[in-house]
């Protein structure tokens, strides 16, 4: 197959491959559960006031996560990740099997260096979809699924205003597509955001994505509720990473930050 050729208009990524950064999470096989003892404890910075904070553990279902999609390296063996709550925290290596691991962070220590999407994975409390699904010749084709959720409490009978930031990057890959969901306290509103990073002509992509609109480099949806009863709202962000069958063989990458009210006192 002939050299793949970043397009001149994506020039942050001449001359440095995106996974080049260091990358941290812990992986297995087929269902991963990222482990956080609270939500406030997944970031160093504190949300702004009125966001949404981000929920215990991320899961991840389907296909194989990998730190590169077309050589399928785990990233617990080569200790690359770079799906997970940010800010990042530093990876840590178990010393008898040499094997880096994460629980509940992203790419450390300066997630997505090369990143153009208008985000700050580095210093903002999001979610980072940075790894790609297994794109190898002989993969079985099954997506990889990574479900991520923030809550926020609220009163019956009172109109939130939420927005929603998402960046993307890395358009000329296979696509990432993302949905976001808004569910409890008698509110419940299936897909308020349906989108997709990266070309679909290159991948295999699941039936029910297929009408997603596709995304900018930055954009921030916003969405209104009013709760019929006080408790928690969960913003649940469904990731989905078909197989790629062309280009560079690797999946685009989508950062998200907390949900943030529009307007609060």
């Amino acid at each position: 197959m002939p050299e793949f050729v970043v397009p001149e208009t994506d020039s942050v990524h001449r001359g440095l491959s995106r996974r080049t950064v260091v990358k941290t999470a812990a992986w297995s096989v087929p269902v991963i559960a990222m482990a956080v003892a609270a939500p406030v404890a997944v970031a160093s910075t504190a949300p702004a006031p009125c966001a949404a904070l981000p929920v215990g553990s991320f899961t991840v279902v389907g296909g194989n996560l990998v730190s590169d999609g077309r050589v399928g390296t785990s990233p617990t063996s080569d200790g690359l990740f770079g799906t997970g709550w940010t800010p990042p925290k530093a990876p840590v290596q178990d010393p008898q099997t040499g094997l880096w691991s994460q629980t509940d962070s992203a790419v450390a220590p300066t997630p997505a260096s090369w990143w153009s999407g208008g985000g700050d994975p580095q210093n903002s409390v999001g979610f980072l979809s940075l790894d790609d699904n297994d794109n190898r010749d002989g993969a079985d084709q099954t997506p990889s699924v990574i479900t991520a959720n923030y809550a926020v409490d609220v009163k019956a009978g009172i109109a939130y205003s939420f927005t929603m930031p998402v960046y993307a990057s890395a358009d000329y890959l296979g696509p990432q597509y993302l949905d976001i969901s808004v569910a409890g306290a008698g509110a419940n509103m299936p897909g308020v955001v349906q989108g997709y990073y990266g070309n679909p002509a290159i991948a295999v992509v699941p039936n029910g994505l297929v009408g997603y609109t596709h995304f900018g480099s930055a954009q921030t949806p916003a969405t209104t509720f009013t709760p019929s009863s006080d408790g928690t709202v969960l913003f649940t962000y469904t990731f989905t990473l078909p197989y790629v069958t062309g280009g560079s063989r690797q999946n685009a990458d989508l950062f998200v930050t907390s949900p943030a009210l529009s307007s609060c006192a």
